[in-house]
């Protein structure tokens, strides 16, 4: 076995922070990142002059979310979990240092956060706060002193965040994981402060077609393996987690409850009504409003691809779960009861209010890095590097398949009724 690479030696972890040594293989004059080769920085029209003086780059999602608990870290997996995967790009990209914010990594922070609520309350001080935090000394001190003069590639950047970034003038770029999940593998949704970023992101964005004919044979075959037992003319209703981010609305969790004729009216426009709760939180306020419609036939657990290759079912009904996203594409109606978090953007889009990239694993590459950040700071000569393709890379690295082995990796479901 091999030892590791001059390159990997460089590297010098500390606190989650990823460091270049002083043997990084690049030119260096008195610790700043000097570059000999920036063939990137005349083809894009940067001169050196207009970039801001960044120090390093900060990976950081929603540190203000709760867990299950009530307690502080609820994103902090997920975040960390996407600072592991980008790291090294990041730095081999500009030479930078990079490192990751998470509630449970600065004691500060989590102290912070107790004093301001009980775990019974956390959710609902999160909802209240989701858009503009309250004015507050710790937040300056805690936060913008440590996001000051970085570049951040947020997780799931929640408006707060991003609001907070612009007024310090801290560059960013939003990741988040794509609600289109039927594909052969997880996309990306991107959105960049820079709108010179932004526009390259369309550029590099995946085709819709692509989307509209993978639907197709998902389709196939889903509808090859399912024998229908549900009446014609269906409507699904879907249920989401309560506590979800997607489900904060003017600074509290969504409730259907005042929705409740709009709902059923929704519901006597079809045959037949079936309920399909989420499977790790099956109570959801639209799920309890449906449930009194005269023409529910049941609960549905089967798989949500399975249900939308069938002819009988005609629609969905949900907040904005990601199957609203999804269901045209397998030619369902939608009714939705809330704006979907994100828009999503394809290849060759103009850009637009919320609009995000659809991006495929080329997020993982040192290049992608190099055009998201050579706005802001000088970057690494372009090498081309491509991982090569495999299909479920990123489901497989975020152990994370949404239901999505059950009609194409891993096995093939008997031909349970729906």
């Amino acid at each position: 076995a091999h030892g590791p690479t001059n390159r990997m030696r460089g590297i010098r972890r500390t606190d989650r922070t990823l460091q270049p040594a002083n043997s990084w293989p690049v030119n260096r004059n008195g610790g700043n990142f000097q570059p000999s080769k920036l063939r990137w920085e005349s083809h894009h029209g940067f001169s050196r002059a207009c970039w801001p003086v960044i120090q390093g780059i900060t990976v950081m999602g929603d540190v203000i979310r709760p867990d299950g608990r009530g307690q502080p870290g609820g994103v902090d997996r997920t975040t960390v979990w996407l600072f592991d995967a980008i790291k090294r790009q990041l730095n081999l990209a500009c030479g930078l240092p990079v490192d990751v914010i998470t509630a449970i990594g600065i004691p500060a922070l989590h102290a912070w956060l107790g004093t301001l609520r009980s775990p019974s309350a956390a959710h609902r001080y999160w909802a209240r706060w989701h858009e503009v935090l309250p004015p507050s000394a710790e937040v300056d001190q805690i936060l913008i002193d440590r996001l000051r003069n970085r570049f951040c590639v947020g997780y799931e950047m929640p408006p707060w965040l991003r609001g907070l970034l612009t007024a310090i003038d801290a560059p960013y770029i939003d990741l988040r994981l794509h609600p289109v999940r039927f594909l052969d593998d997880l996309l990306f949704a991107a959105r960049a402060s820079e709108p010179v970023t932004q526009t390259a992101l369309l550029a590099m964005a995946v085709p819709e077609a692509e989307v509209i004919v993978t639907a197709g044979l998902r389709e196939a075959m889903c509808h090859m393996i399912s024998e229908a037992a549900v009446p014609a003319d269906t409507l699904i209703v879907v249920g989401q987690r309560p506590l979800d981010c997607s489900q904060i609305i003017d600074g509290a969790f969504y409730d259907a409850l005042p929705r409740a004729s709009e709902i059923h009216a929704i519901c006597a426009r079809y045959a037949a009504v079936l309920l399909k709760p989420h499977p790790l939180e099956p109570e959801h306020s639209l799920l309890e409003i449906t449930s009194g419609a005269p023409n529910v036939a049941g609960v549905v657990g089967d798989n949500i691809y399975r249900l939308m290759s069938l002819p009988q079912i005609a629609a969905v009904l949900t907040v904005n779960s990601s199957i609203a996203y999804e269901a045209p594409y397998f030619g369902k109606r939608v009714h939705t009861l809330a704006p979907p978090p994100v828009q999503l953007g394809w290849r060759g889009m103009a850009d637009k209010a919320n609009l995000y990239a659809s991006l495929d694993d080329r997020v993982l590459s040192i290049d992608f890095w190099r055009r998201v950040l050579v706005p802001h700071m000088p970057v690494s000569q372009p090498d081309g590097m491509r991982l090569p393709p495999k299909a479920n890379r990123l489901r497989i690295a975020l152990d994370s398949f949404w239901n999505f082995q059950e009609i194409d990796t891993d096995r093939i479901p008997g031909r349970p009724g729906a």
